[in-house]
């Protein structure tokens, strides 16, 4: 009797874990204003745009974004505003960005002479939904040279 519990319980919540299954959205850079210069840091905004290809809407609780160029770490940015994907839609959404003028100074020289520049954005996003909050990390990176940009994506989730 209680190895019938236990495969009805295992049963039960394997079966549970399926229904959570949701295709993770997927975030992208669309523009960089910088805003604000002090000695050490610099403000600015990103636009971001948030891509759900899943049929229902998805609510972003928040999120967490890393910038490193060639490979430092020169910026992050939160956000706490929740938004609302549509279901098969997009929505664009304003994060402040706080970029540490100390990392970036002591890399200007070598990011200016170079030809092709590496960057990474490491998103993390807070999504809800009947399941609770889930956090859902990215690292969109790719590289920039004068005449093409090559791209990749990585999404993990975590729940």
């Amino acid at each position: 009797m209680k190895k019938l519990l236990i495969l009805v319980m295992v049963t039960l919540s394997l079966g549970g874990c399926a229904t959570l299954a949701i295709i993770p959205p997927e975030v992208t850079l669309v523009d960089l204003e910088f805003t604000d210069l002090t000695m050490f840091e610099t403000t600015g905004e990103f636009t971001i745009r948030l891509t759900n290809e899943n049929p229902d809407p998805l609510r972003i609780k928040g999120g967490v974004f890393r910038l490193y160029l060639n490979g430092v770490n020169v910026g992050k940015a939160l956000t706490s505003e929740s938004v609302e994907i549509p279901g098969l839609g997009t929505v664009t959404q304003r994060v402040a960005l706080h970029v540490n003028n100390l990392a970036l100074i002591s890399r200007l020289a070598t990011l200016r002479k170079t030809e092709v520049l590496d960057y990474e954005i490491k998103s993390r996003l807070y999504v809800e939904g009947a399941w609770g909050t889930r956090r859902v990390n990215f690292v969109n990176s790719g590289s920039f040279s004068w005449g093409q940009e090559e791209a990749a994506v990585e999404i993990e989730v975590e729940g």
